[in-house]
């Protein structure tokens, strides 16, 4: 990105935070304000000036948003809705692909694009999770379970897409058991990395050193961990967040904790401006109009794949019997920041490009800020604060 695309990112990010009280009084939360800046500000913009969220940008945003959030969460928690987790992350990321991709294919756009559409859009965002869902008072169960999911699915849905790609450029069908061993040894191979760099960052961390230092080494292992395991070919997502979960559990004394803590929450709410600010700049609607049925079936295939996740899939017996719960999961299926990259990432040549990126320009702007909008209302409406696991 050249320093004119800088300097736009970062007037959009504080034009978000100005005008943010404004929009409150709306009805939008602040990242949503935020996103809605930064579509003004890009349609104004002249065609030299690409400012765009793409892989490569969006590396250097992922690492601190999932280590601060996976620092947040509590171990005995997680463990208590794991297989929740598991099965929205892994069975519904790749149920929601499937269902996706057929939508889109029915559309009119190739198999081969219409897997690839699946994939980018099977996740939910977690940056746009974490800034919405947690100030709504949830139970420390149900954030798990979202937060979990919006985590763990990034991983799957970037391995999912990986797999994909090479069917949808070179025609060649992935062999299902090859590639799923594959997934399986690069999901495992990154949380051994982040769980590593948990442990020999842990040694130093146990010493007493200024919390400037400790601050730094955790920066360390989000980004080392990140790095190490993309340049292996794993999954940087995974093992961010592992050592994010291990660390402050590895060795931590409680006052540093949660001093370390508190640099992370400005760290990740600086990144979180300006990722909502690129997202904004980044949407591209002219497609929408042109492809009116693909659209409408994409967006379509999101909303029917997140129902039948939260009323039908997801596993909530010996959790709750609370029925907001599975609204707030239905809810909980934003989109943001990493199926824009990701379509804004594929080849010039790739096969249908245009379309597709006018379809993730679509769901991420139903997802994010048509339903941001309505997760306040629906919230106070539906009670999520006062929900509570069975037995609590």
């Amino acid at each position: 990105m050249s320093l004119a695309g800088i300097v736009v990112v970062l007037v959009v990010a504080g034009l978000g935070l100005a005008v943010a009280p404004i929009f409150r009084h709306m009805g939008f939360p602040p990242a949503v304000s935020t996103v809605l800046v930064g579509i003004a500000v890009g349609g104004m913009l002249p065609q030299h000036l690409d400012v765009a969220l793409t892989p490569g940008i969006l590396g250097v945003f992922l690492p601190a948003l999932i280590f601060e959030s996976a620092w947040d969460i509590d171990v005995s928690v997680i463990r208590r809705v794991a297989l929740t987790v598991f099965v929205l992350a892994v069975v519904g990321t790749l149920l929601t692909a499937a269902i996706i991709g057929a939508a889109a294919y029915v559309a009119g756009i190739g198999l081969a694009a219409a897997f690839v559409l699946g994939a980018i859009l099977s996740a939910t965002d977690p940056v746009a999770v974490l800034a919405l869902f947690r100030n709504l008072h949830l139970p420390d169960e149900l954030l798990a379970i979202v937060e979990g999911e919006s985590i763990a699915n990034d991983g799957v849905a970037v391995l999912l897409v990986q797999t994909v790609m090479p069917f949808a450029v070179l025609g060649v069908l992935p062999s299902l058991a090859p590639a799923t061993l594959q997934a399986v040894g690069n999901s495992l191979g990154a949380l051994a990395i982040g769980l590593a760099f948990a442990l020999v960052i842990s040694m130093p961390l146990r010493a007493k050193l200024p919390v400037a230092v400790h601050a730094a080494l955790t920066v360390v292992a989000a980004y080392g961990s990140y790095a190490l395991a993309v340049q292996l070919g794993c999954s940087g997502i995974f093992a961010s967040a592992a050592a994010g979960v291990a660390l402050p559990a590895f060795a931590l004394r409680r006052n540093d904790a949660e001093q370390i803590e508190r640099f992370w929450d400005g760290v990740a709410l600086v990144a979180n401006v300006l990722v909502f600010a690129l997202v904004g700049l980044s949407l591209q609607f002219e497609g929408v109009l042109h492809e009116p049925r693909l659209i409408v079936a994409t967006c379509a295939g999101v909303v029917v794949s997140r129902a039948l996740l939260a009323y039908v899939v997801a596993p909530l017996r010996g959790v709750t019997s609370e029925s907001t719960w599975r609204n707030t999961i239905a809810l909980a299926g934003l989109r943001g920041g990493l199926p824009i990259a990701l379509v804004l990432g594929l080849p010039r040549a790739f096969p249908h490009r245009p379309e597709l990126i006018g379809a993730g320009c679509a769901v991420v702007f139903l997802t994010l800020v048509v339903q941001g909008w309505l997760i306040g209302p629906l919230a106070r409406r539906l009670d999520f604060g006062t929900a509570r696991p069975s037995g609590a």
